[in-house]
């Protein structure tokens, strides 16, 4: 006896009466499934539902044939599916008998429309892409759908208190299952697919293409950050310490969208019908790891630098002579191919607080890079965000008042903090923050800046130093003649003095620079000041020993 399920309707037919019978198709019983190798087609013409049968509750007709395949190798498996006439349900499954069905995937999917009152309905994909197993053999149920064709048409005489206006109304179109074609693809997982064969990676600034079509996950495998599942590995060992970074070229970014309701005054439409569960689209992901096993892997830590001139790129502190085991995957075990670059930068000169790089004058700008920076043994706590890996500067302030340090134009707004004091062991905090640092300062003081990471990051420092500006006082000037003047101003010895012109066109312009000898400084300058045209001396460092 055999059954027919229909809108929750089950029928009997009689295997014996000439009124019922029909001309099922051969592949209609799961034991009957008929093996497909790349392309096979057939027909879900009184096709009936078999007893323990799976089925997607108010989905599924029942209207199943069977089909077969298994996998020669581990790999990734590409099935489409077209049916005449309607849009067929493909559901995949593992197990030997209907009693044990594992389902792996399916191509069905619940769309919504925009307006919420429109509800939510089932819909399917015509290509289904998913993991296989060597010698794991892979059954595949093809059904018709009950709501797969259901939609909403724009209908006249809705009701929508306290208005009657044209309004949405489900129209059901139900087709009995026809032909159908599968077409089966297959990509082999490739020869670094699994950790014991990773290939071997040499240097420490190089680019390889690597691409993980047909990549598997592999029992015991961490889970990469970004949700992977589709990785391939290889193994580097690191021919220096410092700072590794592991990015591609520029891919082209998520295609970005919105949609909106649509509002025409004649009551809420549906709009459109949105994915609730899209399929993901192909990124990058890079991992490292230290570890000779694939279920003994610890993590490197390597982290997204998220520089928009670096996308999916990530960055790890590596040791010289360690061996890193890199993966590459792609998020939500998506597929493709890229260029990878892996390049060292090691530590700067200016990692130890010995070895701070000086800074001199009212203004200066410090340019370096705090990858692959350590943190000293004595230094202090880190500030708050940062692992306290630092890099050094110090500046001797030329006068009193207020000075700032701001980071504006680094990678990311590293903290900074500036202490007294010339030994690690006897170092005063002054002040710290990001990327703008205010705070008072002595003539003739040295401060010590440390820049360290933001939350492990790294990448390129660019310090713009402003020490207060301090204008001399003009004692006399000499001359009457318009075209020119001789300007006397009071200075200390071994300042570094700064002659600016302002005009409101122009705003304050250098003019000349000179070192005091004495107790005043002179400019002779042309022509000579009016009411629109000042000139100021500034201190802009000096030499005091």
């Amino acid at each position: 006896m055999k059954t027919f399920k229909t809108s929750g309707l089950i029928l009997l037919l009689m295997s014996w009466s000439p009124f019922f019978a029909k001309a099922q198709p051969f592949n209609d019983n799961f034991a009957n499934r008929q093996t497909i190798e790349t392309n096979v087609s057939g027909s879900l013409a009184d096709a009936t539902f078999e007893v323990g049968e799976p089925l997607i509750e108010g989905v599924s007709t029942g209207q199943t044939a069977w089909w077969t395949w298994t996998a020669p190798s581990n790999g990734i498996v590409s099935l489409q599916i077209q049916g005449t006439a309607f849009n067929p349900l493909l559901s995949i499954y593992t197990g030997n008998s209907l009693e044990a069905l594992s389902l792996v995937a399916s191509n069905t999917f619940l769309a919504c429309y925009e307006t919420t009152n429109c509800g939510c309905h089932w819909r399917v994909r015509n290509k289904t892409e998913f993991h296989v197993q060597q010698g794991v053999s892979y059954h595949f149920a093809v059904d018709s759908a009950l709501f797969t064709d259901t939609s909403y048409g724009w209908q006249v005489g809705t009701s929508y208190p306290p208005f009657n206006h044209p309004g949405p109304e489900r129209t059901t179109n139900v087709v009995s299952g026809g032909n159908v074609n599968l077409q089966l693809s297959f990509t082999a997982a490739p020869p670094n697919d699994d950790f014991a064969n990773r290939v071997k990676l040499r240097g420490s600034r190089f680019q390889i293409r690597t691409k993980n079509f047909g990549a598997t996950p592999e029992p015991g495998e961490p889970m990469h950050p970004g949700n992977g599942g589709s990785s391939v590995w290889y193994s580097w060992i690191a021919p220096a310490t410092g700072r590794v970074t592991l990015s591609i070229n520029r891919i082209p970014p998520y295609p970005q969208g919105t949609h909106g309701i649509i509002w025409t005054g004649t009551g809420p439409r549906c709009g459109d019908l949105i994915d609730q569960n899209p399929p993901p689209q192909f990124f990058p992901l890079f991992a490292a790891y230290t570890g000779s096993s694939v279920d003994s892997l610890t993590s490197a830590n390597a982290l997204p630098m998220q520089l928009a001139d670096y996308p999916n790129a990530v960055e790890f502190d590596a040791e010289k002579g360690q061996t890193y085991q890199i993966a590459f995957d792609g998020n939500g075990a998506t597929t493709g191919e890229v260029p990878m670059f892996l390049a060292v930068t090691r530590r700067a000169t200016n990692d130890d607080f010995k070895r701070r790089i000086n800074l001199k004058g009212l203004y200066a700008v410090a340019v370096g890079h705090n990858a692959g920076a350590t943190r000293q043994a004595g230094e202090p706590s880190p500030p708050a965000n940062s692992s306290g890996k630092s890099v050094w500067w110090t500046w001797r302030s030329p006068v009193n008042g207020t000075a700032s340090i701001s980071s504006w134009y680094s990678d990311h707004s590293f903290p900074i903090s500036i202490f007294t004091g010339s030994t690690l062991s006897n170092l005063n905090l002054v002040a710290t923050g990001r990327t703008n640092v205010l705070f008072e300062v002595t003539a003739g003081q040295s401060y010590q800046i440390a820049v360290t990471d933001l939350e492990g990051r790294t990448g390129a420092v660019k310090l713009h130093v402003q020490g207060p500006e301090v204008e001399l006082s003009l004692v006399e000037q000499i001359g009457s003649n318009p075209k020119a003047a001789l300007l006397r101003y009071a200075s200390l010895p071994r300042q570094t003095i700064l002659l600016q012109r302002f005009t409101n066109d122009d705003g304050w312009k250098n003019v000349t620079k000179v070192t005091a000898r004495r107790d005043k400084v002179e400019f002779l300058v042309r022509p000579a000041p009016t009411q629109t045209l000042r000139y100021r001396a500034i201190i802009i460092g000096d030499y005091l020993r």
